[in-house]
């Protein structure tokens, strides 16, 4: 199965097992309005409701977009939905005034997809907005034993690629792409950083 499968496979019982959001992004996410950006967005775990905006749920497994649209009918929660490769957004340039990617990078399998991942994030943020980047740490005591790139099983059901970027890894190479690096949110196991698209480009 390639990775897209597993994931469609996996989502009954992930969705249970994954429920609570992070407090940083829904922090994050409580101060920005306009169209926001929820790539990697599972089944909607950081999807809620805005006061002055609207989420954009984009994840590459269906089964993931069917429970987010679940969520979002039963809370009552104005969003859309999409499905695609985090590499090759179904947006314009400058489309989107904020956005998270949380626990998604990890989750890609290849490094060129991961570089365009980040490539496609800051096409489609507004000049001057900002975004969310969560990825496990790999110095964190409990990855900093894994090898960079490493297999996990999920109950016998498939398995999960899985990449460990280190802080100043992901820090270059979103800087690479023209990021502004605002600010590094502390946390245990989680690299997690606020980044910016300059104003002018």
């Amino acid at each position: 199965m390639n990775q897209q499968q597993v994931w469609n496979k996996i989502t009954p019982e992930w969705n249970k097992f994954r429920t609570i959001p992070f407090p940083e992004t829904i922090g994050f996410l409580k101060k920005q309005k306009g169209k926001i950006l929820d790539l990697g967005s599972g089944s909607g775990r950081h999807l809620i409701k805005l006061k002055n905006g609207k989420m954009y749920e984009v994840d590459f497994s269906k089964e993931m977009i069917k429970l987010a649209k679940i969520k979002a009918s039963k809370q009552k929660i104005p969003a859309e939905f999409f499905i695609s490769e985090s590499e090759n957004l179904p947006f314009q340039k400058n489309f989107f005034d904020a956005g998270i990617c949380t626990s998604l990078m990890q989750c890609i399998d290849t490094q060129n997809k991961r570089n365009k991942t980040i490539q496609e994030l800051f096409r489609v943020l507004k000049p001057g907005s900002k975004a969310l980047i969560s990825t496990w740490d790999k110095n964190s005591s409990r990855y900093k034993n894994k090898p960079k790139k490493a297999t996990m099983k999920w109950r016998n059901k498939g398995t999960r690629t899985i990449y460990f970027y280190d802080e100043q890894e992901l820090k270059d190479k979103l800087k690479k792409v023209g990021f502004k690096i605002k600010t590094k949110i502390p946390n245990k196991f989680n690299i997690i950083f606020v980044v910016e698209k300059p104003s002018q480009i």
